[in-house]
């Protein structure tokens, strides 16, 4: 969580308090730093691998067809594009349909996408806010000021921000480059003794 500040460019060395969520693929992590340490931190087994079998399960349920992981996850990662142009994502021949075993073509709308993520959505919405209930008052006031800071691979699904915006009532810094963030972190973490404890 320390790296992850650092490579979103955060002074985590100051004694202001700062909360970052980090959604990766099988775990979120939700973290309170300050003066260059943890001072709370949750760790809950929802991530990208969640939401891509939450589609599955959408598209099974509505549609009979069974969709692999790598389908589920083009879904979960075209999904902002798609809601700009048609509102639904054609998948490919090859998907199955359960009755008959064939492959057929079918459109996914975006809406039962939206619906089928959800339930993780507001997951992690919860743990962030029971968090922010144990959070010391001096650095819960800072993080109001400040905001979430989101960053990690699965974050970039789209309206997951808008609704840990919309479930905490602050505000979302989403991170710039959210894959690479820890590992930019950590670079600076090694090539700088004062991060070093």
């Amino acid at each position: 969580a320390v790296a992850d500040g650092l490579g979103l460019d955060i002074d985590v060395k100051n004694s202001q308090g700062v909360l970052v969520v980090n959604v990766g693929y099988e775990t979120t992590e939700i973290s309170i730093l300050s003066l260059g340490r943890i001072v709370l931190s949750r760790l809950i087994k929802v991530g990208g691998m969640k939401f891509d079998d939450a589609i599955r399960a959408a598209v099974r349920r509505e549609f009979s067809l069974i969709i692999g992981g790598k389908t589920a996850e083009n879904v979960k990662i075209a999904l902002k594009e798609l809601e700009e142009e048609s509102e639904v994502f054609k998948l490919p021949d090859g998907k199955y349909m359960i009755v008959t075993g064939l492959p057929v073509e079918r459109e996914i709308p975006t809406r039962m996408v939206h619906e089928s993520l959800e339930e993780h959505f507001n997951t992690i919405i919860d743990n962030v806010k029971v968090i922010l209930e144990r959070t010391p008052p001096e650095l819960a006031a800072d993080i109001y000021r400040h905001g979430i800071y989101l960053t990690g691979g699965a974050s970039q699904v789209s309206h997951l921000a808008e609704r840990l915006a919309t479930g905490t009532g602050l505000h979302v810094n989403v991170a710039e480059n959210p894959l690479t963030s820890v590992a930019t972190g950590l670079a600076k973490i090694i090539k700088d003794d004062n991060y070093k404890t």
